[in-house]
């Protein structure tokens, strides 16, 4: 046997237990990478969903009752609005909820309201509503000590919410027409993923 063959043989067994180790390492850091990136997806999805039934549901501090959808809603007295681009339908939803403790307002705050179609996809609110919000937006209420003389009928709805008694919110959309009789209101929250709130239409 030749010394290249003994030297090389020799190098081989000097590093039996770092090749071992490596053999081991590399696919178990490509699982691990895997893993995480698969679970910070996994846990980020909104797929668990908590049914809101008509007589309420107890969720995140508050009581959450069915919410009222509308397609092709009519904009604000007095206001003409954009048409929407073409094959798409506006919807307005309003959501009705209420706190026993105006404490619990606080957490209520950063959710995010969109409409979930049957096959997964998701709309968020449209940004060009305004001729269509009767009501203040977002989960927490309206809290606006000099009503504007517009608002009319709907300025009630925009004085500070009251301890037990249900107030409503609303959000508008623009979604595919194909899926607009479809389309099921949601409300997720970061601190609460993967679960979100699912309003039966």
């Amino acid at each position: 046997m030749s010394s290249a063959r003994r030297a090389h043989r020799g190098w081989f067994r000097k590093n039996t237990a770092a090749l071992a180790a490596l053999v081991v390492a590399v696919p178990f850091a490509g699982w691990w990478t895997t893993r995480s990136d698969y679970k910070s997806w996994y846990d980020a999805d909104p797929r668990d969903p908590i049914a809101v039934a008509a007589g309420g549901t107890s969720y995140a501090g508050a009581t959450w009752y069915a919410a009222s959808v509308e397609e092709d809603p009519q904009a604000r007295a007095g206001r003409e609005a954009d048409p929407t681009p073409s094959g798409t339908t506006r919807v307005r939803v309003y959501f009705r909820l209420q706190v026993d403790d105006l404490a619990a307002l606080e957490g209520l705050g950063g959710c995010r309201v969109q409409m979930r179609a049957p096959d997964g996809r998701l709309w968020n609110e449209s940004f060009t509503a305004g001729d269509f919000q009767d009501r203040p937006s977002g989960c927490t209420g309206g809290d606006d000590s000099s009503v504007q003389s517009w608002r009319g009928t709907s300025a009630q709805y925009y004085l500070k919410p009251v301890a037990g008694k249900p107030f409503e919110t609303v959000a508008v959309f623009v979604v595919p027409s194909a899926v607009a009789s479809s389309v099921q209101p949601t409300i997720t929250w970061a601190t609460k993923l993967p679960q979100y709130l699912a309003f039966p239409r």
